[in-house]
């Protein structure tokens, strides 16, 4: 199971998602007092930069939870351990994958905008700051989605690897052509070996 370190973190992870920062967003954001007096055009879209910068900032913490449920799958010695792991990862995942698809959609109608913005304002000061705080965005939410795949990456090569141990210490004829079809076919295959481990360990 989780650490004491380790749980105390994700604790502390579900504290912040609520009120998470959103200064590691370097923007260049508007301060209240100039959103304030901005049109209500810009107005409207200081509020879509802000929805998008506290999404993000969901998921930043959810990635920190997936990778602590990546840890507590890899550390399962058990089926029932192992089954539980993965449903908080798959549930966590879920409403990351979610929440990326939403701000993908909001990034692709914010740019959408500011080019039509452009096109009826030539020249104007309100187009250049849209622009740029739309490619800030999106250059820090390409940035998140590369760290999400590393972190994805990471815990598929590892439990790879852990499979393929249990497999040899179970049945130590194993070719690894049989270990690569138990991987990439059935799950379901898998939870046997967990229940072998118990009794080999």
């Amino acid at each position: 199971g989780l650490s004491a370190a380790d749980r105390a973190m994700v604790d502390r992870l579900d504290e912040l998602k609520g009120g998470c920062s959103t200064s590691d967003i370097e923007m260049g954001a508007p301060s209240r007092q100039q959103a304030g007096g901005a049109s209500g055009f810009m107005a409207v879209f200081f509020q879509e930069v802000n929805e998008v910068k506290a999404a993000m900032c969901t998921i930043r913490a959810n990635i920190a939870r997936i990778e602590a449920h990546h840890g507590e799958a890899l550390g399962a010695i058990s089926a029932e351990q192992g089954k539980a792991a993965t449903a908080k990862l798959e549930q966590e995942m879920g409403g990351t994958n979610a929440l990326a698809k939403k701000v993908r959609s909001q990034l692709k109608a914010m740019d959408g905008a500011n080019k039509l913005f452009a096109k009826k304002n030539p020249g104007a000061s309100e187009a250049r700051i849209r622009t740029n705080m739309h490619a800030t965005l999106t250059r820090k939410f390409v940035d998140l989605m590369a760290e999400y795949q590393e972190v994805q990456t990471r815990y598929k090569s590892k439990y790879r690897e852990r499979v393929e141990r249990q497999y040899r210490i179970v049945k130590p004829t194993v070719t690894q052509d049989e270990i690569d079809a138990a991987l990439d076919g059935d799950p379901s295959n898998q939870p046997e070996i967990w229940g072998d481990m118990g009794r080999y360990g």
